[in-house]
């Protein structure tokens, strides 16, 4: 997308809903936009996860986990 302002603050929200072209172009890189971000919190999540089973292992258990 264009990173200069626009003059008027709804421009580009009135290019997203007058032209098509620029509007299926807008969708599709806010889609890949929402779909990267809950891959980064999915992986997110999944290292709070493993960690915590590490720390519950290592306090019910006396297991020692990989050294850092």
């Amino acid at each position: 997308m264009n990173p200069r302002p626009h003059p008027h603050p709804l421009a580009e929200l009135v290019r997203i809903e007058s032209d098509p072209a620029y509007r299926a172009l807008f969708c599709a890189e806010l889609d890949a936009a929402i779909l990267d971000r809950f891959a980064n919190r999915a992986a997110v999540v999944a290292g709070v996860q493993a960690a915590a089973d590490r720390l519950r292992a290592l306090v019910l258990h006396g297991e020692p986990g990989p050294s850092t």
